[in-house]
Formats: C-alpha cells, structure tokens, sequence
C-alpha cells in the first residue's frame, strides 16, 4: 500500500477519518484576504468571490482549551517513548457544540507536526490515525474497519458478491508499526452503547498494547464512558493503572457582568479577522452580549453565527454585521439559558 505524497485537488472534500483527508487538514492554511484587493462586488456575488469563499471557515480562534491542546500533543510526544508503564492516554470533555473535535484535531495536528519538525521527511510515515467509534462495535471486526478505512485498505471484497468485511486487525497493526504510528483519535465515543463498552475499549486497549500508541478519546461525557469501560477490569494498557485517563475540559465560554473577559478575547478575535468593507476595528465587540445570548458561548454555534452573518453582509452590499444581521441567522438558540447579560 503507498500513499501520494501530495493529494489530489478532489481529496479536500475526503473526511479528516481518511488519510487524504487528514493530509489536507494538517496543510490547511486559512489567511485572511487583503481586503484592499477585493473590492464590493454589486449583488449578486457569485459563490467563487474570495472574501464569501473566506468567511465561510476563518480561522479558528484559539480557545483556552485549544491553547492546552498544544501543550497536551507536546506532552504526549515526550512521555511517548518505550515505558513499562505503557503509554499515556487521554480523554475530551465537555458539553456538545463546544468545539471538542476542533480541540482533539488540534492535538492530532501538533503531534504530527513535531514528528515533521524533528524527522527526515517521509511521505510514508503515519504518525496519528483518526477515526469515530463505529455504532455497532459488535465484534472486532468491526472495530477494524474504522482504522482499515484510514489507512486505506479494502476490508471489503466486491459489493456485488455480497461478501462480507474481514477483521483487519492484523494488517492494521502492522501498518502502524512500521510506519510510525504514535497517536489515535477517537471522536464520538458517546456513541457508544453500555453493552458495546466491553467490546470497543477492550480493542482500543489490544492496539495500544500491541502498537505502543496512545489513545485520545472524545465526546460528551467522555471521561464517564472511560471510565466505566475500566470499571471491573484489571488495569491494564487502557489506562497505564488505577488512577484513570486526564481529562482535557473543554467548557462553553462564559459572560456575565463580572466575567467577560475571555469572550471578549474571542469576539476580539473573530473581529480582528473579518473583512468587510463597512466593519471598524471593535464593531463586533460592541455586538458580545448579543452573541452570547445567540450561542450560550459554545464556540461551535459562535463560529456559525458570525461567518453566516459576514457572508450575507458581502451578499447583501452591507459589508457590515449588525444585530439585525445576526438575528436572521439560523443557529441554534440559547435565549432561555440561564446567562447574566450586561
């Protein structure tokens, strides 16, 4: 099996739970347009224009909790040589729509990038795997297939035949010892099922056992489902001992009359990031309460809100975001959340 050293035009479509589609996410490189380049287009702007292809993503902002996930990948990279005590292992937390997978990509990404930092280029090397939990982990075999459809491998034969996926444990593995494999990613574990915890925990510690790889798990309540994966078990390469996996929270920002400066840091940067004809420096500060009670500070609904707001402001000729602007937007609301307003 070999890999293109540069993927195809097609392949920025492909999800980060392939190969491809993670190469593309580690190269992305988001800058913002000179906006004295990119004059107002009248309406209608077509769907090629920069600044609307732009503010469709944006950068993303760095959260406290992305800020801890590159000390996390920096941490997981020294500790990650041969120990006895296996490798270390680590869980992400928090409420739904906060940015988890952001924060869990991220570490992936700083990891990946110390290996490319510190080692001779090698477009062979697979230093992190991300996949999501398979819903119906019944067996192993089908906790193989998340990881054979990373890597690439044909776990199925022809659809036409009507045969069935193979386990490809055994080649998964080999894969991943001799191409360099240090990291795996695990998104979605609240997916899973009581009765499939058994089953999908006791895989993920076979493989970094057998592997030397340590594991990051992520979604809502994750550090529970860890937990009661290791509950009536041995220690064991799951968890490294008794003392259970650290758990990297990731909260929705707060803001209240007595504490508001963290999301204003993120508006702040949100604003600085914008580019639109009409906007000055702090408009979208001015718009923070409004924002949080939009979105509760979950950075998920946040991002959405503020893009889809700039991008009708170049479409409509306002080159501005205002509160009317942002009501139109469909996001998930917050109004009846109980959050202290200004």
């Amino acid at each position: 099996m070999s890999f293109p050293e540069t993927p195809d035009v097609t392949s920025q479509f492909l999800p980060p739970t392939t190969r491809l589609g993670w190469q593309v996410l580690l190269d992305r490189v988001i800058d913002p347009p000179d906006l004295a380049a990119c004059p107002q287009s009248e309406p209608p702007v077509g769907p090629d224009d920069r600044r609307l292809r732009y503010h469709a993503t944006m950068r993303t902002v760095q959260t406290p909790a992305l800020k801890k996930a590159v000390a996390v990948a920096r941490r997981l990279w020294l500790v990650g040589g041969p120990r006895s005590e296996g490798p270390l292992h680590l869980a992400v937390d928090g409420p739904g729509e906060t940015g988890m997978t952001t924060v869990l990509r991220q570490i992936g990404r700083v990891y990946e990038g110390i290996i490319r930092d510190r080692l001779p280029a090698d477009p062979k090397r697979i230093p992190v795997i991300h996949i999501n939990t398979p819903l119906a982990p019944g067996s192993k075999l089908d906790m193989s297939i998340p990881f054979a459809e990373f890597l690439g491998h044909k776990h199925t034969k022809d659809p036409e035949s009507g045969q069935r996926s193979t386990d490809m444990t055994g080649p998964i593995c080999h894969v991943m010892k001799t191409r360099g494999t240090r990291l795996v990613l695990v998104d979605g574990v609240d997916r899973l099922d009581n009765s499939e915890l058994k089953t999908a925990f006791d895989y993920f510690g076979y493989i970094a056992a057998e592997c030397n790889v340590s594991f990051v798990y992520c979604g809502p309540g994750s550090r529970e489902i860890v937990n009661d994966a290791r509950r009536g078990k041995r220690p064991g390469p799951l968890d490294g001992g008794s003392g259970g996996v650290p758990i990297l929270a990731v909260p929705p920002i707060p803001y209240s009359s007595d504490d508001y400066t963290l999301f204003h840091e993120v508006i702040k940067a949100f604003d600085q990031d914008l580019r639109l004809h009409h906007h000055r420096p702090g408009d979208l500060l001015k718009l923070a309460a409004h924002l949080h009670r939009r979105t509760g500070g979950y950075m998920k609904p946040l991002s959405y809100l503020i893009c889809q707001a700039a991008q009708e402001a170049i479409e409509t000729g306002t080159e501005a975001i205002t509160e009317e602007l942002l009501t139109n937007q469909l996001v998930g609301c917050f109004d009846g959340d109980p959050i202290l307003h200004f």
